[in-house]
Formats: structure tokens, C-alpha cells, sequence
């Protein structure tokens, strides 16, 4: 494939979708899992009544498709290092639109989660697989304005979702949420078909497809990759807990209308566009230190959701709204960082790092459900505890890796 000349920093000509076109496909693919879980949100308590069953079995479709969208990125990142971005993506897609068009023809809870496994598969490896290309395609510092442009823009779907979904179930129902996401990836689908393969055939792995899972290990024996991972992925319990819990405080513990809880969700959530911003803006900081902000931040808004979260709605999402405001920070930076961490395994690279983040999160889901009958006491506890373990843990990697190991330290692999 030729090359275009550095002006561009875009390493592989796009014809038909230019940089704009490129952007606007990893942007949509990583809003896919905002958008095919906070569309259908706001109708949660009334789905668990249409199916006759409880909170815990209908919040599955949530635990269990975050879960599986954590598996889905597992596989297809290594995958689509032997097979090319491009078909490994189409697939993806694929299955995403089939599988939410069987979501909007439910007709029981279990056939509703089974379709949702098969939507986070599809979803997993439309986030690995467009975050490979990121480094595939750009060079440079524009790899992370790339990713910062794409987490403000996927922000969005959060802000945007909730709103939307809930008018979508006012005037129709919640079935039409999934065809919904269904006619959006549609348009994902259209860009997919229109990149050229942004991999070359000489960077691919030479294995068998089921040989290049063993990359995943390659990449895990970087220390210095293992390690940050380890210590950034912890503002995700939180963060996943408020998605699967959210509903049932604004609307059940408050008392608010769907109409009501999407305006408060999509108020927090807006804080997110924040995020991306000031990762640009601390790009030059110490990369330790931006971490430990991170989770100081969450040891003061957790302990604030505490003592003043059950007075009003307002009080509770202005506690939390700085929460997915850090955590939208942490994205792009880690990203970047870990991608960086490897000079070949991208694929490997971002399907661990996507791995990880969700993987947490889903534990996150898991506690709040399961351990709590007060979800605003419960988020506010995993909150300060995210806060105290991981400014534990990236103060023990600063001190063993030394204070300038991320800021020093060239691809490995």
C-alpha cells in the first residue's frame, strides 16, 4: 500500500474515507457500547415487568453483555493482527446488526440475553479492532488527539442515548431501541466497507489464527504494560456500578419518570466531554502523577456521595458527574500509553487494554446488584475504595518502576 507523506500523519492512504471518514469510523465503534446500553436504560423497570421477572435477572442483560463485550475484544484484537483489521471488522458489524435486530423481537428475558451475547461479541470486536487501527493508521502525537477526538464524540452517546431512548419507548417501545441500534451500526457498516485495509500483509502475524492468541501472552510479559494496566483500570468499578444501577436510583429511590432519570443520566454523562479536553491538556504532566489525580479525585466526590448523595437527584449526580468526568480522562490516556508500550502485537495490545477496562467494570456491576439494597450508599463505597486502591497501587508502581518509567520508556516488545 503506499504511503502518504508525513504532512498527513497517516500512514496508510484512505481514498474513499480520508482522515475525516477514519475518525468518524473509530469514533462510532467506540460509542457502539454506550449506545447499546444506555438506549435502553430508562426502560429497564418497566422490561423487568413486560418479561415477569426481577431487577437482577434483567440487569443480565447488562452484566452479561459487558462480560461477553470484554470477550468479544479479547479474541478479535489477536485475530485481526493475522487476518487484517478490515474483514475481522466487517464480521463484527455483522453480527452487531443481526444480533440487535433478535434483541427487538424478544419475546422472553432469556432469548433477550442470549441475543445480547451475541451484540456484545459483535461489539467487542468493533472497539479492539478500531483501536488497533489507531495506531495502524496515525502516527505520532496524533495517535492520542485521534483517541481524544474519538472519546469526546463517543462521550456523546451517553449524554445522547439516554434521551433519545427514552422518547423512542415514550412513542413506540423498548423493542425499538434495538432496531434503532441496529439502523446506527448500519451506518458503521458503510464506512467498514469503504476503508482500505490499513495492515499491511507484511506487519501480520505468520501464525495460525489460533497460534496468534499466545500474543496475548507476549504482551502480558511487558512488565511495564502489565503493570500500569494494572494500576488505571480500577476507576471502571465505580464508573460500570452507576450504568447498571442508575435507573433503579432515579427512578425507584427518587422517584422520577424515565423522562426524568434519561435528563440526570445524560447531565452526568455530559461531563464526560470534559475528559478528553483535559487529557490533552495534561499530555505533558508526569504520567504517574495524572494517574494519582485520578483517584484522588474519586476519594473526594466518593466521600462527598456519602455524606450528601440521598438528599436530592441533583446532589447525587453532581457527586458522581466528576467521576465520569476522570474516568474519561483515564480512557485516552491509558490507551495511548499501553498502545505505545508495543512495537508490534497492536491488535494483542488494545484487546487486553479494552480486556481489562471492561472486565473491571463488569465487576463493578456485579457488586452494586449483588451487595446492595441502597445503590447510592453502595456506589459511593466502591467509589472511595476505587480511589484508595488505586492511589495505592500506582504509588507502589511509581516507587518500583521509578516516578519517570511511563514518560521514559520506548515500545517493548
Amino acid at each position: 500500500m503506499s504511503k502518504t507523506d508525513l504532512r498527513t500523519d497517516m500512514r496508510v492512504e484512505q481514498p474513499r474515507l480520508g482522515r475525516v471518514g477514519m475518525i468518524a469510523l473509530i469514533t462510532m465503534c467506540n460509542a457502539i457500547a454506550p449506545l447499546s446500553t444506555d438506549m435502553y436504560m430508562p426502560a429497564l423497570p418497566d422490561m423487568a415487568e413486560f418479561f415477569h421477572t426481577s431487577d437482577a435477572v434483567m440487569n443480565i442483560t447488562l452484566v452479561g453483555f459487558f462480560l461477553f463485550f470484554a470477550i468479544g475484544m479479547l479474541i478479535f484484537g489477536p485475530v485481526s493482527d493475522r487476518c487484517g483489521r478490515r474483514p475481522v471488522m466487517l464480521t463484527g458489524v455483522s453480527v452487531y446488526i443481526l444480533s440487535s435486530i433478535c434483541c427487538g423481537l424478544s419475546m422472553s428475558v432469556y432469548f433477550l440475553i442470549a441475543a445480547r451475547i451475541l451484540q456484545a461479541l459483535g461489539a467487542g470486536c468493533m472497539v479492539s479492532v478500531s483501536t488497533a487501527i489507531v495506531k495502524d493508521q496515525f502516527t505520532g502525537q496524533t495517535q492520542g488527539s485521534v483517541l481524544a477526538v474519538a472519546q469526546a464524540f463517543s462521550v456523546l452517546g451517553p449524554v445522547i442515548a439516554p434521551l433519545l431512548g427514552a422518547q423512542i419507548y415514550r412513542f413506540f417501545s423498548w423493542r425499538a431501541d434495538f432496531f434503532m441500534q441496529a439502523l446506527i451500526t448500519a451506518a458503521v457498516l458503510i464506512l467498514a466497507l469503504l476503508m482500505r485495509e490499513p495492515l499491511p500483509a507484511e506487519e501480520r502475524l505468520d501464525t495460525g489464527v489460533l497460534r496468534s492468541f499466545t500474543r496475548l501472552g507476549k504482551v502480558l510479559s511487558n512488565r511495564v504494560f502489565r503493570s500500569f494496566l494494572l494500576g488505571i483500570i480500577m476507576i471502571q468499578i465505580p464508573m460500570m456500578a452507576y450504568i447498571s444501577s442508575s435507573s433503579y436510583i432515579y427512578e425507584n429511590q427518587f422517584g422520577l419518570t424515565s423522562t426524568g432519570y434519561s435528563l440526570y443520566f445524560s447531565a452526568t454523562a455530559l461531563a464526560s466531554i470534559l475528559g478528553p479536553v483535559i487529557y490533552l491538556r495534561l499530555r505533558g504532566f508526569n504520567r504517574f502523577s495524572v494517574a494519582q489525580g485520578i483517584y484522588a479525585s474519586c476519594l473526594v466526590f466518593g466521600t462527598l456521595m456519602l455524606l450528601f448523595g440521598h438528599r436530592a437527584p441533583a446532589f447525587f449526580a453532581a457527586c458522581f458527574a466528576p467521576t465520569m468526568m476522570t474516568s474519561a480522562v483515564s480512557r485516552p490516556f491509558a490507551t495511548a500509553i499501553l498502545l505505545n508500550l508495543q512495537r508490534n502485537d497492536t491488535g494483542s495490545a488494545a484487546s487486553l487494554t479494552n480486556f481489562s477496562f471492561t472486565l473491571s467494570g463488569t465487576v463493578g456491576m456485579l457488586l452494586i446488584t449483588s451487595i446492595w439494597q441502597d445503590y447510592i450508599l453502595g456506589l459511593g463505597i466502591l467509589t472511595v475504595a476505587a480511589g484508595i486502591a488505586g492511589t495505592a497501587t500506582i504509588l507502589f508502581l511509581r516507587g518500583r518502576l521509578g516516578k519517570n518509567a511511563l514518560d521514559d520508556v520506548r515500545s517493548v516488545n
